[in-house]
């Protein structure tokens, strides 16, 4: 079994502002854990509807109020209000910018991902009906 390019349930930080919740997590790219926030709806982290909006940590330079890039990051802003099913404008635009700034520092200090627990649900036994050859196999979720 593989592990998830992202599970909402290992989080270095947490936090709920009205509507918004920023989690801070690790994206598995390329095989590496990466650190990453995440924002989501409040109350909707199970919501098999719910669109994560991502901010990896290579890409953190984009909200930084002096050197980032004003105009990509309010391009992501527009993406992320209509993810989170946000209404478009000026309002909350500013108040997900702000979000994002007041916990870019959260995201920079973001250790790396510990080792996850995982414990044995299942045992299978696999029969190649071909060659008739068996092999067990143990299937293992994250505690």
């Amino acid at each position: 079994m593989s592990q998830p390019v992202l599970d909402l349930r290992a989080r270095a930080f947490y936090y709920v502002r009205g509507e918004i919740t920023l989690i801070g997590t690790w994206l598995r790219v390329e095989g590496q854990f990466r650190p990453c926030m995440v924002l989501i709806r409040t109350g909707e982290e199970t919501n098999p509807h719910t669109v994560p909006c991502l901010i990896p940590l290579e890409r953190a330079w984009i909200w930084n109020e002096t050197f980032g890039d004003p105009r990509q990051a309010a391009h992501t802003v527009a993406g992320f209000l209509d993810a989170l099913r946000l209404t478009p404008g000026k309002v909350n635009a500013i108040r997900l910018l702000s979000l994002i700034h007041d916990h870019l520092g959260d995201l920079v200090n973001i250790p790396p991902l510990p080792p996850l627990e995982q414990r044995v649900v299942a045992e299978i036994i696999v029969t190649n009906n071909t060659t008739g050859q068996t092999r067990e196999v143990e299937v293992k979720d994250y505690v």
